[in-house]
């Protein structure tokens, strides 16, 4: 069986990088519509225990919807800390996957095939690169102590050699839904042309974001 780990971040200084062309209510928003479309998927998802890492009660409002695991941080000391605290509570005999809020595109099929990358391996790590090829979007681990995460702008290659330190297989597991998270304009400008029809695209809908938004702030983000 596979438990979930997913930490989020503070809503009041989510998506920073948005905040050229998103209020701070908007970007709370959006975090919560993407973190909502990924429970939905995940609900679909042959799977054992969901962890929601965070300190706002929107996000664990949203969590007891789905009937999720809730690890409440008092004070938030980054990301890897969160990360960190899942995998201290998921069940250790159990393999884990560790996921960003913000993959609104991912579908069932999407995080089977990376944890099927795992399977059957042990110990091993599957990675599911970033559009960029340098973040991580989702990470399988066969043990939740098998390395510590190293997540950040260069994690990668952080995991990769992680992993070859130990000696521990690691597969690199693109999958196109998984790797568009929302970090930056152009992200969240290239979701919005998506056809997908989910919380995230009711939420962009609602706030007008579009092809009009995109061009009135384009020299901001150039």
């Amino acid at each position: 069986m596979t438990d979930v780990v997913i930490p989020v971040k503070d809503l009041s200084r989510a998506k920073g990088r948005l905040q050229n062309i998103l209020t701070p209510a908007e970007r709370a928003g959006l975090v919560l519509a993407m973190l909502r479309d990924l429970l939905t998927t995940l609900n679909q998802c042959a799977l054992g225990d969901i962890w929601l890492v965070a300190r706002d009660e929107a996000v664990f409002d949203l969590g007891a919807e789905f009937g999720v695991h809730d690890i409440r941080e008092h004070v938030s000391k980054g990301y890897n800390h969160g990360v960190s605290a899942g995998l201290r509570s998921v069940n250790a005999q159990n393999s884990v996957v560790i996921l960003p809020a913000d993959l609104p595109l991912a579908q069932p099929h999407d995080i089977a095939q990376l944890i099927q990358a795992g399977a059957g391996i042990n110990p091993t790590v599957a990675i599911v690169p970033d559009r960029h090829n340098r973040g991580t979007n989702g990470l399988f681990l066969s043990a939740p102590d098998l390395i510590t995460p190293d997540f950040g702008e260069s994690s990668l290659f952080n995991h990769k050699v992680a992993a070859a330190q130990l000696r521990i297989s690691a597969h690199v597991v693109p999958i196109e839904a998984m790797a568009m998270d929302i970090d930056s304009p152009e992200d969240l400008f290239a979701v919005a042309q998506s056809t997908t029809s989910n919380a995230t695209m009711n939420f962009l809908a609602s706030i007008a974001f579009g092809q009009a938004a995109w061009t009135s702030h384009k020299w901001e983000v150039a």
